[in-house]
């Protein structure tokens, strides 16, 4: 039961995870596809010119450390993924006629003497540069793990452009991260979500300007989105109108520009890479954009690239610190008393105020300790299995999650999803209806879904709160 469970809330992941930007000059980087028993890949292709000016497709991987099965010798972890690389070139997409052009096949091995890595969120990185000529391309990677045998594949087109050509072109754009630690290391990031690590972000993209063409104005902002980034309403609420931030998620109409440069290309000819550098912003969601307007910016823009990320807590999807374990205590604790915990600003005084809280509620020191483990490993599956311009665990998805646990089965219609925790389909108090608010678009690659709210759950979710206050949770889960 509990694998069909877990295949189950994997498949709803999936599906919120496939979202993308559906303009193809907008990119939302990788989303997580969880699929139970198989490795996790975030993948990234982007065509861009060499330092020959020869087209090059870069194709970079993420595969989350976790997400590998290991076997265990004399203590060691060992593991491994053998990557195979296809490229083909698209012949007539309509009539699926594709031509192979290249394909890559590696090893890498992974060995560790600490058992955590069999858990771990971190990744590590492997990239791919091939040679290629003008013209679109789907390339696809298939990640197998070496002792499960189980493999993941993923796929992604690319227009590759014509250094050649006598019209100006815009790649689309890499981001690559600045380690904290480490300043000089810059990693490519493939994800929608800059890691928590990194804190300063690079933009580089290229421009291609023709002997002939005139003067070209390179316009860079950085701008936020508009977006909801606050803990969901209880379940007993009021449900979010229709023209609120909460029920829409994130509005693409309402942005401010934070950061912006121009510059102007009349002496440069043919490909031109220019990198963009800012530190990592607050939490919330940005987009990066690229304008090339003629007549050294006194014309129209005849190109437009963008790369949408967010930012979120510093060691997402993980909970490290005292202040990122103190905020989903929002779903257990009084407002008032949620209000004087956060007030806090002392780290070491609010670890104490945190554990003050699990112990003055379940007492025993034991008991308290399992209690804890269980509820921020929802908070952080959650992380991974719901977050889209927000933590996971502050979505709608996300609490009832966190609280409740994966449902024991679940229905799908076009606009709305059913999670039922019992058998019984008529007993509101087990039956929790997602709206979808809007299909997503060219404007919204997002798939947001809201609970319709009840006064019926008023019970079930404070019954739920104490299991976890008493640490009942751990013999009567529901």
């Amino acid at each position: 039961m509990k694998y069909r469970i877990t295949i189950a809330i994997m498949a709803i992941a999936a599906m919120m995870a496939c979202s993308r930007a559906f303009d193809p000059d907008i990119r939302t980087g990788s989303h997580p596809h969880l699929t139970d028993g198989r490795p996790e890949v975030l993948i990234s292709a982007i065509a861009y010119m060499d330092a020959t000016n020869q087209p090059v497709i870069d194709v970079d991987l993420d595969i989350v450390y976790g997400s590998l099965i290991y076997r265990e010798s004399g203590g060691v972890f060992q593991g491994g993924v053998t990557i195979v690389t296809d490229v083909f070139l698209v012949i007539d997409e309509s009539n699926d006629e594709y031509r192979r052009v290249d394909q890559r096949r590696d090893t890498v091995e992974v060995s560790r003497r600490n058992a955590s890595i069999t858990d771990s969120g971190d990744s590590f990185s492997h990239s791919e540069r091939i040679p290629v000529d003008p013209g679109m391309y789907m390339v696809i990677v298939q990640v197998t793990d070496h002792n499960s045998n189980q493999n993941t594949r993923r796929r992604t087109n690319v227009t590759v452009l014509d250094p050649g050509s006598s019209s100006p072109n815009l790649t689309h754009i890499k981001v690559f991260g600045a380690d904290s630690v480490d300043r000089e290391y810059e990693m490519p990031l493939t994800t929608y979500t800059i890691p928590g690590q990194v804190d300063t972000v690079t933009f580089e993209f290229q421009v291609t300007r023709p002997p002939d063409a005139g003067p070209l104005a390179v316009r860079m902002r950085l701008i936020q989105i508009d977006a909801d980034t606050m803990p969901p309403r209880p379940m007993s609420g009021v449900t979010p109108t229709t023209g609120s931030l909460q029920y829409r998620g994130i509005n693409y109409n309402r942005t401010e520009i934070l950061e912006q440069q121009e510059r102007i290309l009349e002496q440069e000819t043919g490909t031109i890479t220019i990198e963009y550098r800012t530190a990592r912003p607050p939490r919330g969601a940005y987009r990066f954009e690229v304008e090339v307007a003629d007549r050294g910016g006194q014309g129209d823009v005849i190109l437009y690239k963008a790369r949408d990320f967010s930012s979120m807590s510093k060691n997402f999807p993980n909970l490290l610190t005292p202040g990122e374990l103190a905020k989903p205590l929002v779903y257990l604790m009084r407002r008032s008393e949620f209000r004087d915990i956060m007030a806090i600003e002392d780290q070491d005084s609010l670890k104490h105020a945190i554990d003050r809280f699990w112990l003055s509620n379940i007492g025993d020191k034991e008991q308290a300790s399992r209690v804890i483990r269980k509820y921020y490993e929802r908070v952080e599956e959650a992380n991974k299995q719901f977050s889209n311009f927000k933590e996971g665990w502050m979505t709608d998805m996300g609490m009832v999650y966190v609280l409740f646990g994966p449902p024991w089965y679940v229905e799908r219609s076009l606009d709305t999803m059913v999670w039922f925790y019992g058998y019984n389909r008529s007993d509101p108090r087990r039956v929790f209806y997602f709206r979808r608010t809007r299909v997503a678009s060219d404007t919204r690659p997002f798939e947001h879904y809201i609970l319709i709210r009840h006064s019926e759950y008023h019970s079930v979710e404070y019954e739920q709160i104490q299991r976890w206050l008493s640490g009942t949770i751990l013999t009567r889960p529901i």
